[in-house]
């Protein structure tokens, strides 16, 4: 999901549809009235189907929630609802799912999309200092990522806003290399799939 008139991209994931309108499980917070570009995949072929629509409803607390209602959906969204309504109640949902904030260039975000969209977390993307604030200051998270080779001199200031602003939240960096000292609490090689991930984000400090 990302605003047409700029903003962050972020990984939401469906919590209902219907056919004018779709409820979105997200970290992200949007101002109702706020138009969006939905990119959701169909479970049946994998394919993408993008949508248009007008954040309407907002529900914040330990489950936050946009309602967005659709701007003349295609065809395809009806069979997209038809098949919802017939998987409903097959797939149990998790409890609070981790948000994580992913830092980078942009290139290297979508390049890493599917690997995010897998691991079932509440995901954010920030490719700029302005963003990164923002998240920090209005969102509770479970860990950051930069998605950043070790070199980068951009690292150490992201991390260290990162501990300054969230302490508990883990401080990760996937890209190429390793650096030494505090700041960064595991460095996972672009290569690794997301086992690696998941164990680098979920380890104990100490790990």
């Amino acid at each position: 999901m990302s605003p047409l008139l700029g903003g962050q991209l972020v990984v939401c994931h469906t919590r209902d549809i219907s056919d004018v309108g779709v409820c979105l499980d997200t970290a992200e917070w949007l101002p109702v009235g706020t138009r969006v570009s939905l990119a959701l995949t169909d479970p049946r072929g994998g394919s993408a189907l993008e949508v248009i629509g007008d954040v309407v409803r907002e529900v914040n607390g330990t489950n936050p929630a946009l309602g967005v209602l659709l701007v003349e959906p295609p065809p395809e969204w009806k069979g997209l609802v038809s098949h919802a309504a017939r998987s409903s109640g097959v797939v149990e949902r998790p409890g609070r799912r981790m948000r994580v904030l992913v830092v980078g260039d942009d290139h290297r975000q979508r390049g890493a999309m599917a690997l995010y969209v897998s691991s079932g977390w509440d995901i954010l993307f920030a490719s700029d200092d302005f963003a990164v604030h923002e998240a920090l200051e209005n969102i509770k998270l479970d860990a950051v990522i930069a998605e950043l080779d070790a070199t980068d001199p951009r690292i150490e200031p992201i991390m260290d806003d990162v501990r300054k602003a969230q302490p508990a939240a883990r401080r990760i960096v996937r890209g190429i290399g390793r650096a030494s000292g505090d700041l960064v609490h595991r460095f996972v090689d672009r290569d690794s799939g997301l086992d690696a991930l998941v164990d680098a984000v979920t380890a104990n400090l100490g790990g």
